[in-house]
C-alpha cells in the first residue's frame, strides 16, 4: 500500500474510532441531561414527572412490561396508579390500580376518558407512546378525588359559600387528620381561613404556581369553584417529595452507562498517547536526520541506537515505523545523492586547482621563452646572425601559437558548455569521411614508426555530420593513441554498424591507461599524468571531444587497462 493511502487509512481508522467514543459520550450527555430534566420534574412536579417519565423508561415486548420496581414505589408514595394498554385496549400492565376498573377498554370508553379526564371518579392523566415498542396507552391516576372530596365539604359544610361558626369545630377535624387547612376567597379576596396553616393572602400566580410545581413550595393546593357564588375553596396539603433523588436509570443500566464513558475516555487519552508516540518519534528521527545533513554528515544518517530502534534484526522497518518506511529510503537515497554530490564537488574542486596550476604552468613556460628572446634582442649585446634571428622569430611564433590554440580552447569549452556552438551537418558516408582522415596520418612520413590501418563496411552507411566540428574530433582521438604510445604501436580504426547507431572504434594495442585516469579522462578540469608533454596536458581535448560527439546525438566510450591497450568507440546515430 503507497504511503498516500496507507496515511488515509490510518487517519480514517483513527477518526471512526474517535467519532464512535465521542458519539458515545455524546449520547451519554444527552441521556444525563434528559434524566436531570426528568428529576428536576419529579422534584417539582412529582406526578407530572411520573407521567413523562415511565413511558421512556418501561420496556415492553410482546405485551410484556419490564419496569424497575422504584418507579412502582414512587406512584404508591404519592397515591397514583398506572395501567397501560396495548393497541387492543387491553390492559397488560398495572400498578396500585382499584379492583373497581375495567381491564380492558372499548373505543369509546377510552374517547371518554380523554374527554373527561376522569374514570369512575378517578381523575387520570394520560400518555401515548409510539416510540421504541409499539402503539401504547398510559392512564395515571389518583387514588383521592380532591376535588369531589372538597364538593362534598362545600355542600356539608358552607352558609352561602363562608362556613359559619357551629361547622368550623367539625370542618377542623376533617382539615386536622389530612394536616392541611382551607383558604376561602370571595372576589379574589381572602376572607376566611379554617385550620393551622399561613394567615397569608396568596397572589394568583403564587396558587397557581403550588398546582404546577408542589415540589418547590412546602404545600400543593387543591382547588374547588362554586360558580352561583364566585367563591372559591383552596386546600392546602403538605408537598409529598421523594425521599431520594430518583434516577433514570437501572443499576445495570447505569453501570452500562458509567462504563461507556469510562471507556470513551480510555480510548481517546490511548489514541492520544498512540498519536504521540508513532508520530511525534518519527518526526524526532527526521529533526536528528536533518540536524546532521545540515553539518554535512551525508554518510551518517542514522546512528546505531536510531537503527536498533528502527530496524528489525533481518534488516526489516518495525510496524511501529513502518507507516513511514518509503520517508525513510527516501532519506537513505537523498542522503547519498548529497554524499556523492559533495564527493564530486570535492574532486572537482581538486581537478579545477590542478587544472588553474596546470594553466599557470603551461603558460608561464611559452611566457618565459617569449620574455628571454625578447630581453635579449631589447639589450643589443648580442650580434645574430641572420639564421639566429630566423631561429629566435620561429621560436617566437610557435609559443604564440601555442598559446593563441589555448585560449581558443578555453574559448571553446565555454561555447560548448554553455550550448552557443551550431552545427551545419551534411549527409556523409561515413566509411568514406573516416577513411579520408585516416589516411592522413598514413601519409605522414614522421608517423611512418607506427602502424595505422581502417576497416570499414561492406554496406555504406550514412551520417548525419558537422565535417568540420568533427574532424576535430578524430583528429584528437587517433593523435592522442600515437602520443601517448611507444614506437611501433598499431592503431586499428574500424566501422562497425549496430542494429541502432554505427560504431566509430579507434584501438589501439599500446600502453593503455589505469582505471582512475579512465574515469577522469573527460573531465574538462583533469590533467592526466601518464603523457610527457606538458603543453597538451590540459585535459581539454577529451572533453571538448565528448561535447561535440554529444552535440551529434551520439555516445563516447573508453576501455583501457594498463599495458592491454585503448579502445575508443564513438556511436552515432543513423540518418533519420
Amino acid at each position: 500500500m503507497k504511503l498516500q493511502r496507507r496515511l488515509a487509512f490510518h487517519f480514517s481508522i483513527q477518526f471512526i474510532v474517535l467519532f464512535i467514543s465521542v458519539f458515545l459520550l455524546f449520547v451519554f450527555l444527552l441521556i444525563l441531561v434528559a434524566n436531570l430534566m426528568t428529576q428536576d420534574e419529579l422534584n417539582t412536579n412529582t406526578a407530572d414527572g411520573l407521567v413523562e417519565a415511565i413511558p421512556t423508561v418501561a420496556v415492553i415486548e410482546n405485551d410484556t412490561v419490564k419496569l424497575d420496581r422504584k418507579w412502582s414505589d414512587l406512584l404508591a408514595e404519592n397515591d397514583m396508579w398506572m395501567q397501560i394498554m396495548n393497541k387492543d385496549g387491553r390492559v397488560i400492565y398495572s400498578a396500585h390500580t382499584p379492583a373497581s376498573l375495567p381491564t380492558s377498554y372499548t373505543v369509546n370508553e377510552l374517547f371518554l376518558m380523554e374527554e373527561n379526564r376522569e374514570i369512575d371518579h378517578y381523575p387520570i392523566r394520560t400518555n401515548y407512546d409510539s416510540w421504541l415498542y409499539g402503539k401504547h396507552y398510559y392512564v395515571f391516576g389518583f387514588q383521592h378525588n380532591d376535588k369531589e372530596m372538597l364538593g362534598e365539604w362545600f355542600s356539608a359544610y358552607s352558609h352561602e359559600g363562608m362556613v359559619p361558626e357551629q361547622a368550623l369545630p367539625a370542618l377542623e377535624i376533617e382539615l386536622q387528620e389530612m394536616d392541611s387547612y382551607l383558604q376561602i376567597f370571595d372576589g379574589g379576596e381572602l376572607v376566611q381561613t379554617i385550620g393551622e396553616g399561613e394567615e397569608q393572602s396568596w397572589n394568583a400566580l403564587e396558587l397557581i404556581g403550588r398546582i404546577y410545581e408542589p415540589g418547590k413550595h412546602p404545600t400543593q393546593v387543591k382547588v374547588y369553584n362554586d360558580p352561583a357564588s364566585n367563591i372559591s375553596w383552596v386546600l392546602h396539603v403538605p408537598s409529598k417529595e421523594a425521599e431520594k433523588p430518583v434516577w433514570l436509570f437501572s443499576d445495570q443500566e447505569a453501570q452500562i452507562l458509567i462504563i461507556s464513558i469510562v471507556v470513551s475516555l480510555l480510548v481517546t487519552i490511548f489514541f492520544s498517547a498512540w498519536n504521540g508516540y508513532r508520530y511525534g518519534r518519527p518526526l524526532i528521527l527526521f529533526v536528528n536526520w536533518l540536524e546532521r545533513m545540515e553539518n554535512q554528515r551525508y554518510d551518517e544518517v542514522l546512528t546505531e541506537k536510531e537503527k536498533k530502534r528502527l530496524f528489525k534484526k533481518k534488516g526489516k522497518t518495525k510496524y511501529r515505523y513502518r507507516l513511514y518506511q518509503e520517508v525513510f529510503h527516501s532519506f537513505y537515497r537523498m542522503a547519498e545523492k548529497l554524499n556523492k554530490a559533495e564527493v564530486e564537488r570535492e574532486r572537482l574542486e581538486r581537478s579545477r586547482e590542478e587544472w588553474m596550476a596546470g594553466i599557470s604552468h603551461d603558460l608561464r613556460t611559452p611566457l618565459s621563452t617569449i620574455q628571454g628572446y625578447g630581453h635579449m634582442l631589447e639589450s643589443n649585446k648580442y650580434d645574430f646572425s641572420r639564421h639566429e634571428l630566423e631561429e629566435i622569430g620561429k621560436v617566437i611564433r610557435n609559443k604564440g601559437d601555442y598559446m593563441l590554440q589555448l585560449v581558443n580552447d578555453f574559448s571553446l569549452v565555454f561555447q560548448l558548455k554553455n550550448s552557443v556552438i551550431h552545427l551545419e551537418k551534411q549527409e556523409l558516408e561515413l566509411n568514406q569521411y573516416v577513411k579520408k582522415i585516416t589516411a592522413k596520418f598514413k601519409a605522414d612520413l614522421t608517423l611512418a614508426h607506427f602502424s595505422m590501418e581502417f576497416v570499414g563496411t561492406d554496406q555504406p552507411l550514412y551520417i548525419d555530420l558537422d565535417p568540420k566540428w568533427f574532424t576535430r574530433v578524430l583528429d584528437n582521438l587517433i593523435h592522442n593513441a600515437i602520443k601517448h604510445n611507444p614506437p611501433h604501436t598499431k592503431i586499428v580504426v574500424r566501422i562497425v554498424a549496430d542494429q541502432e547507431m554505427a560504431r566509430i572504434q579507434i584501438e589501439d594495442n599500446g600502453k593503455g591507461m589505469d582505471e582512475v585516469f579512465v574515469q577522469n579522462l573527460f573531465v574538462r578540469y583533469y590533467r592526466g599524468t601518464n603523457t610527457s608533454e606538458k603543453e597538451d596536458g590540459l585535459g581539454l581535448g577529451m572533453s571538448i571531444a565528448k561535447a561535440i560527439v554529444e552535440l551529434h546525438g551520439g555516445e563516447i566510450d573508453v576501455e583501457s587497462s594498463v599495458g592491454n591497450g585503448t579502445k575508443m568507440a564513438i556511436y552515432l546515430p543513423y540518418q533519420s
